[in-house]
């Protein structure tokens, strides 16, 4: 079982995020995107485990990180608030240790130059980057929209779902990130 980080830690994850979404623009217009029926994983559940192969062709599964917070985004080279976010997620990465966080960023469907391109600029970050172009994991996480992030909690149930979602939405997401930071691993 991995101890939780220190309750300083969450302080400065809480900053970092607000800091860093502070430019985060909607991905869509939020006034419309609660309007929508855009699907979500029950919170509990346990999610689809094989996510497919980083960019070194390494098999990537939720599963492989029992016992950490893993946070699933998809992204698209398109989409200017994902490719904000991935930096922010990786900045929360270093602030609370890869002991305790996972980020999984999956592209949604890219062109493979399109793709290089933000996968290169990324590449030093302390996240994990997929690619998928067959769009088994998007089918599998039932994505319609962008960007989606699923946080997993160190047991490996969903804890939130969200989509499309923009600067009205981050006081939400870190407050729940750093709740699921904070419980312990139960099994």
């Amino acid at each position: 079982m991995r101890s939780a980080p220190s309750r300083s830690m969450y302080g400065a994850l809480a900053a970092l995020a607000l800091l860093g979404a502070a430019g985060l623009p909607a991905a869509l217009a939020e006034e419309h995107a609660k309007d929508r029926d855009y699907p979500t994983l029950a919170v509990g559940t346990v999610p689809f485990d094989e996510l497919g192969k980083d960019i070194d062709g390494n098999k990537v599964t939720i599963s492989e990180h029992h016992g950490k917070v893993v946070i699933v985004s998809f992204w698209a080279s398109w989409c200017g608030p994902c490719r904000k976010e991935l930096p922010i997620l990786a900045n929360v990465v270093k602030k609370v240790g890869p002991d305790h966080l996972k980020v999984i960023s999956i592209n949604f469907q890219d062109e493979q130059k399109n793709f290089r391109i933000v996968a290169d600029a990324l590449k030093t970050l302390p996240i994990t980057i997929l690619r998928d172009t067959s769009g088994k994991a998007a089918r599998k996480f039932d994505v319609r929209g962008i960007p989606r992030m699923i946080i997993i909690d160190r047991d490996g149930k969903v804890a939130a779902d969200h989509t499309g979602y923009g600067e009205s939405s981050i006081a939400e997401i870190v407050e729940e990130l750093n709740r699921v930071l904070q419980a312990p691993q139960s099994t």
